[in-house]
């Protein structure tokens, strides 16, 4: 509600006046009274022009609020048309203001300095959506560019400050105006009479007081009539004295009944007004409050000369709602709504620092590549939702309190016991959860397996860093058992992991210094029985003591370096051969085993042309041994692959056939030259008919698929005939020959006659 502070002169007591000087001399009165009005109306006009440069300056500064509400939006919600509409907008009206205020005020230091700070805005802003819409945002990056676009937002306010200084200051100056044009009225009254002089400088003064009043008054009543924001003006004891029409309007948007403005004042406002009061070196206060759905920062003001308090509320709902959004991300998960792997750690922390015993447990949906690829990323994140709901709903049937619950990565959960649990007890858990679990029927009928592994604190650790890796280490075994769902730390677990580790880190070593060596087991035709190639077979000495394959290939494999030690071994293996190219054996042909890991790089490809250039051997010398698993698993790119390897004259052979998933389908897709049987159907073929059906059916399928068949593992007599006798191609085993370091490699094929292995 505005109030009319306008004071005007009492129209009685000038007619008085005006009779009085009319007896003394009419003529001279009225050059006064004309005089008079004259410099009032033009002192009224030249203040009246500064009130449009106040508009000016709160719609500056209320667009600049403006253009960082929208960037925060935008941070929000990557709404992008939305934002570029509402910022265009405001960054219009700024520079419109600011134009504006150029003419009006001229090129001062204020106005350049605002000028550089708004380019300087452009600019943040710009770098600021530029990250936002890149396919990689950085997050970190965008809430500090936030903060510096507050931070030279809020720069600009000294400058808007002293413009409005800089106005009051021509008010002030049109006061001496009137002063200095009051004095000649003086003057110019002593000239025509001093009876007359009294009652003229009466006027004058009249005049002045109420012009004076008027301008002043009518300065302070718009600047607040016309602010956007409510202002609300309280006496000594908070009874409401005035409230602007921006706060009849909040009262409205509210569904509050009009006049009832009190219901805008924050509940403790008397005790904000109590420390102001007694911090004493400041006559303001900031503070934030809500009223119902919305959240005002209020400026609170102590008027000491009018004993009065006045409040300027700014809505900054958007922006409580952002911070609210950014803490809820910060803490939980944003698929499940469990709480983050942050919160784990800190809350596995805060336990350990009170020394509390507790439980530590990491779970895993077990399969859930599989998952992935066989029904795509939508059904796997509804299925993880699903089962994250369900964990959430199964522990707190178990215990309301005693359980938390973390989403702590795409597949994994993490929960905290606070309590001391026994591998019984443990046990008791994993078969309810496992028993409910197993019951659901998730998404597109999917049923899930958990994988377990659990850390007792402090036994097995007193820090987050600790617990979470001998956690993962028990998760990771039981994981890799296939028939254990759980299983709890303990003493021999972490002296397998340490030895692990020191494994992995002497293998980066070997590797850098090529500490490695490559064997060759011979392969022999059985139809001729002659030597028709040779598969390559790694082997590492530590410490004077051989380290087997089936241990430290696995764990290069997750240690990431199968990379490095798969292309050692193709390039050495390609320079092993060629030297006995070079030394006659023309026709002998490599086997060098390759990784899934390896044969899915994208780079595979130029890697073997690479390797065949720099050692100089020709393809036809070459055989690539791959898994079922590489070809069924990555079939369009393993299709492409093979077909580019075969044109390179490369020979390919399925390794371990029959221990995977085998399928006619690709045999048939793709271009194979050989099936590799696995030693685990050679080793007992003598004794076991199930073993001989399932050699003969695999030596007959490569037979009408024209493909050749060697058999692997074989270390008898009897083994040897009883595939001859079946047709089978070539075999390797220790009854030929064991794996041979080179030298003795070329001294035993120096024995035998080398022949063509038939393409």
């Amino acid at each position: 509600m505005s109030i009319n502070i306008l004071n005007q002169p009492s129209n009685k007591l000038i007619n008085l006046i005006f009779a009085l000087v009319l007896v003394l001399g009419m003529a001279v009165s009225g050059v006064v009274f004309y005089k008079g009005e004259n410099i009032a109306q033009k002192t009224v006009d030249l203040i009246a022009q500064q009130i449009p440069s106040y508009d000016l300056l709160s719609k500056l500064n209320g667009s600049l609020i403006e253009k960082e509400r929208f960037l925060y939006e935008f941070y929000a919600t990557q709404q992008q048309n939305d934002f570029q509409l509402g910022y265009a907008k405001s960054n219009l009206q700024a520079q419109n203001a600011f134009d504006e205020l150029l003419v009006r005020f001229g090129d001062i230091p204020p106005l350049r300095i605002t000028q550089s700070s708004l380019v300087e805005l452009n600019k943040l802003a710009e770098a600021f959506v530029a990250n936002i819409t890149s396919t990689e945002t950085n997050w970190d990056l965008a809430r500090e560019q936030l903060r510096t676009i507050s931070d030279v937002r809020r720069a600009t306010s000294p400058q808007i400050q002293q413009l409005i200084n800089l106005t009051e200051q021509k008010v002030e100056d049109s006061e001496m105006v009137i002063l200095n044009g009051l004095e000649l009225v003086r003057l110019f009254v002593v000239l025509y009479g001093f009876a007359t002089l009294i009652v003229a400088f009466i006027v004058a003064k009249a005049i002045k007081a109420y012009l004076y009043t008027s301008v002043y008054n009518q300065r302070l009543s718009l600047f607040s009539t016309r602010n956007p924001n409510p202002v609300i003006s309280l006496d000594n004891r908070n009874v409401v004295t005035y409230y602007n029409p921006a706060t009849e309007n909040l009262l409205e948007k509210l569904g509050f009944a009009e006049g009832k403005v009190d219901l805008l004042l924050a509940k403790d406002i008397e005790e904000h007004q109590k420390q102001l009061l007694e911090e004493g070196a400041n006559d303001s206060k900031q503070f934030e409050y809500q009223i119902a759905e919305l959240y005002f920062q209020c400026d609170l003001h102590w008027l000491e000369d009018l004993q009065q308090w006045d409040m300027h509320l700014t809505d900054i709902t958007e922006r409580k709602k952002f911070e609210q959004e950014l803490q809820y991300r910060a803490s939980f998960h944003p698929q499940t709504g469990l709480l983050n792997r942050y919160e784990l750690e800190k809350a596995v922390t805060e336990l350990c620092q009170t020394k509390q015993i507790f439980t530590f447990g990491l779970l895993e949906i077990r399969s859930f590549s599989q998952l992935m690829s066989g029904q795509g990323v939508t059904v796997a994140a509804t299925v993880v939702k699903e089962v994250a709901s369900a964990l959430d709903n199964i522990l707190l049937s178990i215990h309301k309190t005693g359980f938390r619950i973390f989403h702590t990565g795409e597949k994994s959960f993490a929960l905290v016991c606070t309590c001391d649990l026994n591998n019984q007890q443990i046990n008791s858990l994993v078969e309810q959860i496992d028993s409910k679990i197993s019951s659901t029927i998730f998404h597109c009928q999917y049923q899930v397996q958990l994988d377990f592994g659990f850390a007792n604190s402090p036994q097995h650790g007193s820090d987050y860093t600790q617990l979470h890796k001998n956690a993962l280490a028990a998760l990771d075994k039981s994981a890799r058992s296939g028939d254990k769902s759980h299983v709890l730390f303990n003493i021999q677990l972490g002296d397998k992991l340490f030895y692990q580790q020191q494994l992995v880190e002497d293998m980066r070593t070997a590797i850098e210094n090529a500490q490695f060596e490559l064997y060759f087991q011979p392969q022999l035709a059985l139809s001729n029985n002659k030597i028709i190639g040779a598969e390559a077979l790694i082997r590492w000495q530590r410490n004077g003591q051989w380290i087997a394959p089936s241990e430290f290939i696995p764990l290069a494999e997750r240690a990431g370096l199968i990379d490095s030690l798969g292309d050692w071994i193709l390039h050495t293996a390609c320079n092993k051969a060629q030297n006995l190219v070079n030394s006659g054996w023309n026709d002998l042909v490599m086997a060098v085993n390759i990784s899934p890991l390896q044969f899915g790089r994208k780079d595979f490809l130029s890697k073997v042309k690479g390797v065949l250039k720099e050692t100089g051997l020709e393809a036809k010398n070459l055989e690539l041994e791959v898994t079922e698993g590489v070809i069924i698993y990555n079939e369009l790119e393993a299709i492409e692959t093979l077909a580019e390897l075969k044109k390179l004259g490369v020979h390919l052979a399925i390794d371990d056939f029959g221990t995977g998933y085998s399928s006619l389908s690709y045999l048939r897709k793709f271009n194979i030259d050989k099936l590799k049987i696995d030693q685990s159907f050679i080793q007992d073929i003598q004794h076991q008919p199930a073993d001989q059906s399932i050699v003969r059916t695999i030596i007959e399928l490569g037979r009408n698929l024209e493909l050749k068949v060697i058999a692997e593992g074989v270390e008898g007599l009897d083994q040897q005939d009883i595939l001859a006798s079946m047709g089978c191609d070539e075999i390797q085993g220790f009854y030929f020959s064991r794996p041979l370091p080179e030298q003795q490699f070329i001294d035993f094929v120096k024995r035998h006659q080398v022949i063509s292995s038939p393409a």
